[in-house]
């Protein structure tokens, strides 16, 4: 790029990477950041100066280091694009599962249509809690996203969504499986791991951050789809013990995390806002757990780093604020 000055350009990509919700690391000596987007892309953007027997200019390099080839090239383009000052086209990418899709891909077989769907749910919910107790990380990963597709209505059927969505957070004493994925989502969310003693190199804990992430996108699914359909009230009632002592706690911890983590802060926010518009019960624990703070530090830097964090914080501060 030989129009612009490089502190212009960086300042265009920065801005670029804010309205894409995509989280950034800066380093301004190797003129280099790192980047993480919601659907789990990692990849790198540098600015080089050209050989001296060159042009002058501005050489910008992003390079993909993992994660999704087309969800890569989306936002490679945006950058580039704003690089160059073509504007900002500012939609982040959706976070979408990659593996199996256990309600569509059951519900469209011709050869299961007989089955009820009580039974497609018992058993997609039962493949979950079979690959969530595995060792291997990369098949605890595929039965969170999974889990993620099945209780939203636009991947899997809207009825089959709505009731993994009650199973997965209702008080069944009978129903093991729901309580088995209560517990590895606490787990991430208290000790980031569903095994404490799965902290030990670079990789497995890159694995885990994408857990304890899709642990969070699933909840903000699950209520947003409760909320939707007047079930969420209910759904606290008879787990309230799990809501207030558990989740609250948890969630505003994630929210506190938000200069390092940020990904998961937008997502605790989202369930946090959903949670206290239908529960005055967990509007007054998170007051107790100074929520009120956590979301306002977190929108003071969504405002300048990561815009959808910012947005994701709003509704909470407002009804903690009504509530003080």
């Amino acid at each position: 790029i030989c129009t612009e000055k490089a502190s212009v350009i960086a300042n265009r990509i920065s801005n670029c990477l804010y309205l894409r919700s995509i989280e950034a690391k800066y380093n301004d000596k190797k003129a280099m950041a790192k980047c993480s987007t919601l659907d789990y892309v990692r990849f790198r953007v540098r600015l080089f100066a050209p050989r001296k027997n060159e042009d002058e200019g501005t050489i910008v390099e992003v390079q993909k280091r993992r994660g999704d080839t087309i969800s890569f090239l989306r936002d490679c383009r945006a950058i580039l694009n704003a690089a160059e000052g073509d504007g900002v086209d500012d939609a982040p990418s959706e976070a979408v599962p990659i593996h199996i899709d256990f309600g569509m891909a059951i519900a469209g077989d011709q050869t299961m249509q007989e089955e009820s769907e009580e039974d497609i749910l018992a058993e997609a919910i039962q493949s979950a809690v079979e690959l969530v107790g595995r060792e291997e990380l990369d098949l605890n990963v595929m039965a969170f996203e999974s889990l993620v597709a099945l209780v939203d209505p636009l991947k899997t059927m809207p009825d089959i969504a709505l009731n993994a969505c009650k199973t997965i957070v209702a008080n069944d004493s009978k129903d093991k499986s729901a309580s088995e994925i209560r517990g590895a989502i606490a787990a991430l969310l208290r000790n980031g791991a569903l095994n404490e003693d799965d902290k030990c190199n670079a990789i497995i804990s890159d694995f885990n951050e994408t857990l304890r992430n899709l642990s969070l996108c699933l909840l903000s699914k699950i209520f947003v789809n409760l909320l939707d359909k007047e079930c969420l009230e209910t759904a606290i009632q008879d787990n309230s013990e799990w809501f207030l002592d558990t989740l609250i706690p948890s969630l505003v911890d994630a929210v506190k995390s938000a200069k390092d983590r940020p990904h998961d802060a937008l997502y605790a926010s989202d369930c946090l806002s959903n949670l206290l518009r239908a529960s005055k019960d967990l509007l007054k624990r998170a007051d107790e757990e100074n929520a009120l703070s956590a979301l306002e530090e977190a929108k003071a830097f969504g405002s300048t780093h990561h815009k959808s964090l910012a947005n994701a914080t709003e509704k909470g501060i407002t009804m903690l604020e009504s509530y003080s």
